[in-house]
């Protein structure tokens, strides 16, 4: 029996004080958030999660989107929580880390959670160049790459996700746009002042985890800190070491 995870945007309302905005993975969904936004509403946060254009239909091919529609639509979710809730606090999973890094760089954000955090794909030796390379050279050609298995090592929890996740593929214009995003950040670092929360895998298969150490680095909250993990891999809410991840989001949060 593995757990039902669902793909759909969701609000669970548990205090008119406090609210935390979960922002998914390139290619992801709601899904890869769900038990960490469960764990959080449980202990009496109210909890929200978005599903960004070009992300929010089920469909083999993921569509192509780009970052400011993402953006556009989180800052427009951000706006309607300002007005119902005293504090919004962010959490980010992979390319959710960059755009909950730009909104902290432009609105108060109480608290900030970045897990996985996308700033560079992993580098492997048997790669000529940089991943990031083939990109903007051969994969002008090709419009789709097919996705490979979910990056989950707790089998029973990529079971479940595979069945939740819309798309077979990645839509490397996307990808692209995900790329110029993480650019525009690196310049802004130096505005994100929210206490910082970073939770990252030496063993993450799909980003480099030397992005969780740049981020670390180069933001200017006094309050930070950062967790390595040992066994899971990308998807580090829904792995092996998840039950340690919601210990670590919800004291850090409450």
């Amino acid at each position: 029996m593995h757990p039902m995870l669902e793909n759909k945007p969701f609000f669970l309302k548990a205090s008119a004080e406090r609210v935390c905005l979960l922002l998914h993975g390139l290619g992801g969904g709601p899904y890869e958030m769900q038990p960490l936004a469960e764990s959080l509403y449980a202990q009496g946060l109210s909890v929200l999660a978005v599903a960004y254009p070009g992300h929010d239909k089920p469909a083999r091919r993921m569509p192509a989107s780009t970052w400011p529609e993402w953006y556009g639509h989180i800052e427009a979710t951000y706006r309607k929580l300002a007005g119902a809730f005293a504090s919004i606090s962010v959490v980010g999973f992979s390319t959710g880390c960059p755009l909950a890094l730009h909104l902290a760089a432009h609105w108060p954000v109480a608290k900030l959670v970045l897990i996985s955090p996308f700033v560079s794909v992993r580098h492997r030796w048997f790669y000529l160049l940089p991943p990031e390379a083939y990109l903007y050279s051969v994969g002008r050609l090709l419009p789709q790459v097919p996705r490979r298995r979910l990056p989950v090592r707790d089998r029973a929890m990529r079971e479940a996700a595979e069945q939740a996740a819309y798309y077979r593929t990645f839509n490397l214009c996307a990808v692209r746009s995900a790329l110029a995003l993480v650019g525009t950040v690196k310049a802004e670092l130096s505005l994100v002042r929210s206490p910082l929360l970073i939770l990252q895998s030496r063993r993450d298969s799909v980003v480099a985890p030397s992005g969780a150490e740049y981020i670390y680095r180069r933001v200017r909250s006094r309050v930070r800190q950062l967790h390595w993990f040992d066994k899971s891999d990308h998807i580090l809410p829904l792995d092996l070491e998840r039950k340690e991840v919601y210990e670590r989001v919800g004291r850090f949060l409450l």
